[in-house]
């Protein structure tokens, strides 16, 4: 996940003594190119990871980073921007739309038992609450709420963001192999918690996969009994038996998202089968296969990129 990279950076400067700024944008309006969520890390030394919106307001920020850092003086403030030349109110030298409210806090090594916390729950996809105010940050075990983010502003002494962890996005990959490798790759950029499941032992890109969340080795019969409601499920299997026992195994489960991969005439004779098996024929039309949206892909690489679009154009109108 993006999200453990943003704080595993920031928990290996802090446990250098190197104090972090942490900015992260806690309410946004539409039109504004920063999100609710979203987050950026800057060290003394100008290093930094994640984005906030990006553009020439990312640019002042970072400036003003390196004057707060020479200050050395504590940090913790809440200011909203707009991006509008014509705002008479502070202006982020954006002209796209709407506004964002960014929170900047000054991090040091006495937080790393919050970080660690937080860590703990997005490794574990475990529910809990990263917790920022006027008082800095913290993090809550109780539960979630019913939305990821949650913002409560009186004043600039009194507010309080909330982020739910334990409720991001989960996909399976259902196969280890170089595509179940590459998929993890690039899902893991895109803030998923990804599970690479596969039923061979000391595979070499089970090995070689650093992006997966979680790797489990079973039986594909199995497989059913771990999968979670309102997942993404992607079957990259080694072949068609594999293929129809993973399908057979999660066409039944309430999810978001199930993509097969395999030419038409296989997955034709895969979707013959489970239905001989005894899977409802109208099940199998909420399988998109071939898996991926269109681009003629042909390398692993390919294939994991039109996966990718897919399963994010349809998690996106899921949301909208």
């Amino acid at each position: 996940m993006k999200e453990i990279h943003l704080w595993n950076f920031i928990r290996h400067h802090l446990s250098q003594n190197h104090p972090v700024i942490l900015l992260a944008v806690v309410h946004h309006d539409k039109g504004s190119p920063g999100k609710e969520g979203f987050k950026m890390a800057v060290t003394k030394s100008g290093e930094s990871v994640g984005s906030i919106g990006g553009g020439v307001m990312e640019y002042n920020i970072l400036k003003n980073c390196t004057k707060l850092f020479k200050e050395n003086f504590p940090v913790n403030t809440i200011e909203t921007l707009f991006h509008n030349r014509k705002s008479t109110s502070t202006r982020s030298g954006l002209i796209c739309a709407g506004s964002q409210t960014n929170f900047t806090l000054r991090l040091n090594k006495k937080d790393i038992s919050v970080v660690d916390k937080i860590l703990n729950s997005l490794r574990h996809n475990q529910q809990g609450k990263i917790i920022f105010s006027s008082k800095g940050i913290s993090f809550s075990n109780a539960g979630s709420n019913k939305t990821q983010f949650v913002f409560d502003f009186k004043d600039e002494s009194n507010w309080r963001y909330e982020q739910s962890t334990g409720t991001e996005n989960i996909l399976y990959v259902i196969g280890g192999g170089h595509v179940g490798l590459a998929v993890s790759k690039i899902m893991s950029l895109l803030d998923f918690y990804v599970i690479v499941y596969d039923s061979r032992d000391n595979l070499q890109t089970m090995n070689e996969n650093i992006y997966a969340d979680k790797k489990i080795i079973s039986p594909y019969e199995k497989l059913g009994k771990i999968i979670k409601e309102n997942s993404f499920v992607v079957i990259v299997t080694t072949g068609f038996e594999s293929d129809k026992e993973a399908l057979e195994q999660v066409i039944t489960k309430k999810t978001k998202y199930i993509g097969l991969m395999g030419t038409k005439v296989k997955i034709k004779k895969i979707f013959n089968e489970a239905v001989k098996d005894g899977v409802k024929k109208e099940l199998l039309k909420k399988v998109r296969a071939p898996i991926g949206i269109d681009i003629n892909s042909d390398t692993p690489e390919e294939i994991a990129v039109s996966i990718a679009a897919e399963i994010i154009k349809i998690k996106n109108s899921n949301s909208s």
